[in-house]
This record gives structure tokens, sequence and C-alpha cells, in this order.
């Protein structure tokens, strides 16, 4: 499409000037993704000894404030994550004649290898961490001991952020 005196077609022929440019801005550097196991004895009240389990469920998850860490001086950096969760397991006892729940309130931490980091960083870095899966219990029994075992799974998300140099062309005016 062309006008009338060809100028179109001459600036989309024209070669384009350009350069380069660095900017400093924040961006994610690096990120890590993990699930994570743990196995957890409720201990039962004496006296009572637990025949069936009837229901559970982890509540009140609570991450802190995540951190980039070093391990072994390699320079691979890591995110350092701690929490706690409540369990809750509701359970009967005593030939079935009588419920009761137990509740028992489990700290963690856990690190979390990133991948992919960035060579440009430049100044201190943050980190931050988001739960991709929701604990969730996926076995709970009795024990020989007259405990309930409960295995619980939950998976979290962890990111490096920090300020990086990231460079951009630029094009210029033709005329």
């Amino acid at each position: 499409m062309a006008d009338v005196d060809g100028k179109l077609e001459q600036e989309v022929n024209a070669p384009a000037k350009f350069s380069f440019r660095e900017i400093i801005t924040k961006a994610i550097c690096g990120t890590g993704k993990q699930n994570f196991q743990y196995t957890e004895y409720l201990t039962i009240p004496v006296g009572r000894i637990p025949t069936s389990i009837l229901g559970s469920s982890v509540t009140r998850l609570k991450l802190t404030e995540p951190l980039v860490t070093e391990i072994a001086g390699d320079g691979k950096k890591n995110v350092r994550v701690s929490g706690t969760f409540d369990i809750n397991v509701w359970y009967a006892y005593n030939d079935d004649q009588a419920t009761d729940v137990a509740k028992e309130t489990t700290k963690f931490t856990e690190v979390i290898p990133i991948t992919d980091i960035s060579e440009n960083i430049i100044g201190q870095v943050d980190a931050r961490a988001v739960l991709t899966k929701t604990p969730q219990c996926y076995k709970t029994v009795i024990t020989k001991k007259n405990q309930i075992q409960i295995d619980v799974e939950l998976g979290i998300y962890a990111e490096i952020v920090g300020e990086t140099k990231v460079f951009i062309q630029v094009y210029s005016d033709l005329e």
C-alpha cells in the first residue's frame, strides 16, 4: 500500500538504525519449586485406646519471611522457608464409645535450591515463597503404641528477586 508519491514504500525498505541500552530493573532472578513430606506422631492421653480414625485435616499454615542462603560457600543460592501448621485428627476410642480431637502444631524449615539464577544480579536480593500445594493429610493410621501417625505433604515455590542489568534494543528515528 504505497502513497501516491511512494513515501510509505521508502520508509518500509529503509534500513533501521538501532543501538543497545543497559537498564537496571528489579526482576525475578531465579526460581525453585519443591514438595515436602512430613510424618508426625500425635500422643493420645493415657487411658484412651484409639480404635478408629474419623477424620484429619491440616489448618492454619503460616509461612515466615523466606531468606536467601548459600550452602557450603559454593555460590549456589537457596531459599530457606520456615513456618507452622496445625494438625487435627478426629478419632474414636474405647471401642468406638467416645470421640475426641487430637491437635498439634508442627514447625518446619526447608531449603529450596534455586535454579537458573541470573549472573547479572547487583546489590541485595530478596526472597519470596508461596504455596503450590496446600498441606494435606494423605495417610493417617493408629500405631501399635497407641499413637496416631499422620503423613502430610505440601509444595512451596520460591523465587529470588533482585536488581539486575538488562540490555534492550533501541530504535532511533529514520529522519
